[in-house]
């Protein structure tokens, strides 16, 4: 500062012999200080509240999808300059035009790529098969799971670094993740086909993830609608909270049922006995699950929860006879309605998902799937996932009263989220890589969307939904004598 500081004192006659050294000095002293800002942003742990870090990630999420959406429907050549004019062109972009060519720096950088005869002034960065398409989905796809398996090994234990790992040094997390995108643009199309077909069975367990949170999304949904009710005091049945408890589940019944009658007559034609025998297993185990829910023997179930499930189990069915590859049993074989009417619905249901465990800051499996001996279906955990009695803190707004805490399930469950985006958003397309870079054309992409591995994925989910669900209906009362589910039967 002694320096800068002196340059104050220079006599004005001489600012102009010195107007090189004073340039030198200020960006030296810019490039010092961003240097400082840049060590000081990737070293402050600058820690969290657990829910606000759970937002942050699900936030970052969904941005990402977004542009995989923009990669994959709009994406091009990227490039970096271009366009050069010699007549307009200044001297000293003449020769800075000059000095490229010379050297053969931009023919050898441009070399690698099929794309650079489109653009013969201008540095390359990707092509249109590598920066648009499904191939630019898996990238973005592929960044996050590394990116949120490496946060998995971060908080696999129980310790003050996994909570300081997951609710701070979100600056080093911000340069992490865009350098993982980035790089991801320099692997082959052939490596990315191999992370595609990782994906496209491990997408199974957010599935599975899935159908666990959509359950007890249902069972939450109905018991607050029920503390509304009874909070209000409102005698009456029509305007009342219960009432609207039977008009949602009724119009889920009344669309699943619509679906049904829409599967039979665009899949079950003649000649289509898997078709027609996936709907009607559908159909009959929904309803009899729907039957028992409102039984004695299920005095916990709810009506609402079972519209939820027929619903899912709904739209399962459609996506997977969709997803079969027979022309003549799928009507939708190459249509493209048909992607965007699965991809809405599928996000739909995925942004519950993800919210839900956003809601809960769940970060271990109990958090999940385990529960109390009392009527909840949900275990009542502290905001970090784990007991209290582990945590060892109950603070956690600042960087000095963050206690031991272990967030290892949560990022799995992301990294599965990462992987069912992919396949998501690209419709579980097979489209290979091709050869000399040259993308496919719409007409073709279209026809690698269906595949025999998408529809059993897709179906064994389903029926793997039908089982979850009447476990949790009848477990209480088949096991009624050797547990306590906190929930009375008349025997």
């Amino acid at each position: 500062m002694g320096a800068a500081a002196s340059l104050v004192t220079v006599p004005l006659s001489m600012m102009s012999g010195c107007s090189s050294a004073l340039t030198g000095c200020c960006a030296t002293m810019g490039g010092a200080c961003l240097a400082n800002m840049t060590c000081k942003a990737c070293t402050c742990a600058c820690v969290v509240p657990k829910k606000l870090a759970s937002i942050i990630y699900a936030s970052t999420l969904m941005f990402f999808v977004v542009f995989a959406y923009i990669m994959r429907y709009n994406g091009g050549d990227w490039v970096i300059g271009g366009g050069y004019n010699a007549t307009e062109a200044s001297y000293m972009e003449q020769m800075q035009h000059l000095a490229k060519k010379g050297t053969g720096v931009l023919d050898d950088w441009n070399g690698r790529f099929w794309c650079a005869p489109r653009h013969p002034d201008a540095w390359v960065i990707c092509c249109e098969d590598v920066c648009g398409g499904v191939f630019a989905v898996y990238r973005v796809s592929f960044a996050l799971c590394l990116f949120f398996a490496f946060l998995a090994l971060c908080t696999c234990g129980t310790t003050v670094f996994g909570a300081k790992a997951h609710r701070g040094f979100w600056f080093a997390k911000i340069f992490l993740l865009l350098g993982l995108v980035i790089s991801t643009f320099f692997i082959d199309n052939h490596a990315m086909e191999g992370y595609r077909e990782t994906a496209r069975y491990l997408s199974w367990a957010f599935l599975m993830l899935q159908i666990l949170l959509l359950i007890d999304f249902g069972y939450n949904w109905n018991e607050k609608w029920l503390a509304y009710d009874e909070a209000s005091d409102y005698e009456h049945f029509w305007g009342s909270w219960r009432s609207g408890i039977v008009g949602v589940a009724a119009t889920m019944y009344l669309g699943s049922l619509g679906a049904w009658i829409f599967m039979y007559h665009a899949f079950g034609s003649e000649g289509c006995p898997a078709q027609q025998t996936i709907i009607s297993i559908t159909l009959i185990l929904t309803l009899i699950l729907s039957i028992i829910s409102c039984t004695k023997i299920a005095p916990h179930g709810t009506l609402l929860t079972s519209s939820v499930v027929t619903s899912y189990c709904t739209y399962l069915c459609y996506s997977a006879l969709a997803s079969h590859p027979s022309h003549t049993c799928n009507p939708f074989h190459t249509d493209q309605a048909h992607v965007w009417r699965d991809q809405v619905v599928g996000l739909l249901v995925a942004c519950i998902s993800v919210c839900t465990i956003v809601s809960s800051t769940t970060g271990s499996k109990t958090a999940i799937i385990g529960r109390e001996s009392g009527s909840e279906m949900t275990a009542k955990l502290d905001d970090s996932g784990v007991p209290s009695s582990i945590n060892g803190s109950s603070s956690d707004s600042t960087d000095d009263h963050v206690g031991p805490e272990s967030w290892w399930y949560y990022h799995l469950m992301m990294v599965a989220c990462s992987m069912y985006i992919a396949m998501l958003i690209t419709d579980w397309s097979e489209q290979p890589a091709f050869d000399h870079g040259v993308p496919a054309t719409k007409e073709a992409a279209n026809a690698y969307n269906t595949s025999l591995q998408s529809f059993w994925v897709k179906a064994v989910s389903q029926w793997m939904c039908l089982l979850l669900y009447a476990w949790t209906l009848l477990a209480p009362y088949c096991l009624r004598h050797y547990r306590d589910f906190g929930i009375e039967f008349d025997d």
